[in-house]
């Protein structure tokens, strides 16, 4: 899928390019003909050298594009050294010069370095230098976000959106996705409607092909500029589309860009129903190893990552008993475990450490019950020393542990007083009574159900 390409470096002046014109590729030069003043056949009349520059001289006989006029007398420059796209002596031949142009330090130039400078034997009706309408259109989404931006910037929402309702249906879906979600990331309160706009604009689109993909772009920017009610909204609307695609390959790339925008937006359960239709493993994996990261800043010291791991856990356990619900809550259970073993390790951060634990704990991870368990025989005090033991006896029953999970439960359990043990029996079950041994609490555990 492609994306736009940004603009900083492909809108520089031709002659700060000059000797490395030839070396840049395609869609830089359709960019720069693209934002010319003006494209024109211009009947030569002499040519100067002057350094790596030639000043080409003549008569404007047709105008395509620009405020030129036939009859306009004209003069421009272009590199024409040996390395470059017009040496010379063939600029010196041509009898008509068909030319991108636009304003410079010193008059106009080619804005393409002549790149799409054509010489042709005398004056047409139609333009001979014609770029492929595909990057065409590729370049006119690049320069157009490009501008957008920098009117949302200005919080000038009026402008942008003209920018954004151009002809090209396909490209006006594209961009006013593109707008509503730098509306959402600067809080303007055109931000939805713009958005409900965009999607009204995918969905007019009538080949279904063609609104698939465009429908994934600005899924895309809406996600990524956080305009989370569309993305949402516009993935469900495209999700049947996806499901319907035969080719595995494209499936994949496609049930992925619905699970990015879920993820971004909030949607974890939703996001995970997208990632279980992967086929791919190595990729489901990586995602799901990222998938806190999601989250801008998930670390210690942000209190929002605590709730966004616990929201994640419970989108996986939503999820309908399979393969892949057990992988993913494994594997958001490691990272959460990870997690909290680095906070342990700041005695600051303690609480936050057992806070982070106990979410994948309470889902019975092995593991994390296991360093909850030892968090909380670190705290002390009666309270800590029975939910220590509740852990304990969690961590041998629990998934993800090793073999001498158990046995090493048992022990750590035989070092809590009868009481302690008790206490953390009634943590299991509220109506347990007496003594209860090592192995019963193991038991119990067992058969308790997450809290």
């Amino acid at each position: 899928m492609k994306r736009a390409v940004p603009l900083v470096l492909l809108l520089l002046s031709s002659t700060s390019a000059l000797a490395a014109g030839a070396g840049m590729e395609t869609r830089n030069y359709v960019a720069r003909r693209l934002t010319a003043d003006s494209h024109v056949q211009v009947e030569v009349g002499g040519v100067e050298l002057s350094g790596p520059v030639c000043r080409v001289s003549g008569t404007v006989r047709k105008v395509f594009a620009g405020a030129l006029a036939a009859g306009d007398a004209l003069a421009f420059r272009l590199p024409c050294g040996p390395a470059d796209f017009w040496p010379l002596d063939r600029l010196k031949s041509a009898r008509v010069a068909e030319v991108f142009l636009k304003s410079g330090l010193n008059g106009a130039e080619a804005a393409d370095d002549g790149e799409g400078l054509r010489a042709i034997a005398a004056v047409t009706a139609q333009p001979q230098s014609v770029d492929d309408p595909a990057l065409v259109r590729e370049m006119t989404e690049s320069i157009a976000r490009y501008r957008i931006d920098a009117e949302v910037k200005r919080r000038n929402p009026a402008a942008a959106l003209t920018l954004a309702r151009v002809p090209d249906p396909v490209l006006r879906a594209r961009l006013l996705a593109h707008a509503a979600g730098l509306m959402s990331v600067h809080r303007l309160p055109e931000a939805e409607a713009t958005g409900d706009e965009a999607m009204a604009a995918v969905k007019a689109l009538p080949d279904a092909e063609v609104r698939l993909e465009s429908g994934l772009v600005a899924l895309e920017s809406l996600a990524m500029g956080q305009a989370r009610k569309a993305a949402l909204t516009l993935a469900d609307a495209l999700e049947p589309d996806v499901d319907a695609l035969t080719l595995p390959s494209r499936r994949d790339a496609a049930s992925l860009v619905l699970y990015g925008a879920r993820i971004r937006s909030d949607d974890p359960a939703a996001a995970f129903v997208s990632l279980s239709k992967v086929t791919d493993p190595a990729t489901r994996r990586d995602r799901l190893s990222n998938m806190p990261f999601a989250q801008k800043d998930f670390s210690p010291v942000n209190p929002d990552s605590l709730g966004w791991m616990d929201r994640l856990l419970a989108g996986a356990e939503a999820l309908p008993a399979s393969d892949f619900r057990t992988e993913a809550l494994t594997q958001l259970c490691r990272t959460a475990q990870r997690s909290a073993m680095e906070m342990a390790k700041m005695p600051n951060l303690l609480g936050k450490a057992g806070a982070m634990a106990e979410v994948a704990a309470r889902r019975r991870h092995g593991p994390s019950a296991q360093l909850l368990a030892l968090i909380r025989e670190a705290e002390g005090g009666a309270a800590a020393r029975a939910e220590a033991a509740r852990w304990h006896a969690v961590s041998a029953s629990g998934f993800d542990g090793a073999m001498k999970s158990r046995a090493e439960a048992l022990t750590a359990l035989g070092t809590f007083t009868p009481a302690e043990r008790s206490a953390a029996a009634r943590l299991l079950q509220p109506s347990a009574t007496g003594d209860v041994s090592p192995a019963r609490l193991v038991e119990m555990a067992a058969n308790a159900t997450s809290r």
